[in-house]
């Protein structure tokens, strides 16, 4: 009787033009053998391994079943964090999991064949560390110590960064308001709520001492940089106040972690390796700047 592996290694050995005797020669067997293997017997399970490199096919396909799909890094990664559980315990894993493998893939960039944990030295230190490859292509950086790790990559745009990231209006305006009296200070504030937090101009002032004028300034601009959301309380009179619905925002901790690593400026690193040649912003968008906002 005829099975899925008689009739898969026939095919196979034939496909490779390879006849019954160099099969029988390479597995150690007579020539009888291989013909009795192709109509309805078995060989013996310790040659399996032998037959399929010689023919250069899984034992899988020897037995007609369909080679596994070979998956990408990527694809592995992916299912990695799929099957980690929903909770959590679960979160945090892929969090960590996520940042290792950046971390794997700098050490890569920079000459390492082999993966190992950061030191807990270096964890623990006081002192930043960090890891970074730099090219003309892109840049990855990351941050080592446990108090605050984190990795950033950022592929270079066709375009370039500057492209997108020009000196335009709305960032001096933005950078205008950081530097107004308080206006940090209420964004920290905010950023320690939740979702759910409403406000009115009065918690801004009893919160930071500020006055109404100072405090006003800064909830318009909150408004204008869509850090905040405007709303009418009705109280059932005929007077209605104005309440404000902070949008927590996760960009707000990267933003504050680029600032303090700018200001500190990195000189420890676990691993490094900068080729870059070129600039990083080359299209002068600094130039172009009207005599209307030339301080």
């Amino acid at each position: 009787m005829e099975n899925n592996f008689n009739n898969s290694l026939k095919r196979i050995r034939k496909e490779r033009g390879i006849t019954q005797e160099q099969l029988a020669d390479k597995a150690g067997v007579s020539p009888q053998a291989v013909s009795k293997w192709e109509l309805s017997s078995y060989p013996d399970p310790q040659l399996l391994p032998a037959i399929a490199d010689f023919l250069g096919v899984t034992i899988d396909e020897l037995f007609g079943r369909a080679p596994e799909k070979e998956m990408s890094v990527h694809e592995r990664a992916m299912l990695e964090l799929y099957d980690m559980p929903q909770n959590n315990d679960g979160a945090k894993k892929r969090l960590e999991y996520t940042y290792q493998l950046v971390r794997a893939a700098v050490m890569g960039c920079c000459g390492c064949n082999e993966f190992g944990d950061i030191p807990d030295n270096v964890r623990a230190s006081e002192y930043s560390s960090y890891s970074l490859y730099c090219c003309d292509a892109g840049f990855i950086f990351g941050r080592l110590n446990a108090n605050l790790p984190f990795m950033l990559v950022m592929p270079e745009p066709e375009k370039g960064y500057d492209d997108v990231l020009a000196y335009d209006k709305r960032a001096m305006e933005f950078f205008a308001f950081l530097g107004m009296p308080n206006a940090l200070r209420a964004m920290y504030f905010l950023a320690g709520r939740s979702t759910t937090f409403f406000f009115k101009i009065e918690t801004l002032m009893r919160e930071l001492s500020i006055s109404h004028d100072n405090a006003k300034e800064i909830i318009d601009n909150l408004l204008k940089f869509n850090f905040i959301r405007e709303g009418t309380l009705d109280g059932g009179t005929n007077e209605s106040e104005k309440i404000y619905q902070y949008l927590a925002d996760y960009t707000l901790i990267p933003f504050l972690a680029f600032t303090r690593t700018l200001t500190s400026r990195p000189h420890s690193f676990n691993h490094s390796n900068t080729g870059r040649e070129k600039p990083f912003l080359k299209n002068d968008t600094y130039k172009n700047v009207t005599s209307q906002n030339k301080e």
